[in-house]
């Protein structure tokens, strides 16, 4: 995670999925677990809530790739990917103000 593209921040939040997604939080023979050292650093950067979301989003990733591969549903398939295409044209500003008002909430 040397690359310049990403911020300090984006680097724990990736690195915490990559935790969550290679099971590293489990340990092996001579490789403790490594998600207390990813949930320290994860916690300069985001609070409880933006961590909850993270690890939810995560999750849900992991839960969908082993899905559509255990099922080989090709989601890649051209004709499937233009139905994709249509669900990706938000606008920014408009989500973000949704998710404020329906998640994002701080107490």
């Amino acid at each position: 995670m040397n690359s310049k593209m990403f911020t300090v921040e984006e680097k724990a939040a990736m690195r915490w999925a990559e935790v969550m997604t290679d099971k590293l939080y489990q340990g092996s023979p001579g490789k403790p677990p490594q998600h207390h050292e990813a949930l320290k650093n994860l916690k300069v950067y985001y609070n409880e809530s933006q961590i909850v979301e993270l690890s939810f989003v995560s999750g849900f990733f992991n839960f969908w790739n082993r899905f559509t591969d255990v099922l080989e549903v090709d989601i890649e398939q051209g004709s499937l990917m233009a139905s994709f295409s249509i669900s990706t044209k938000i606008n920014p500003q408009e989500f973000t103000a949704y998710m404020r008002d329906c998640w994002w909430k701080e107490s």
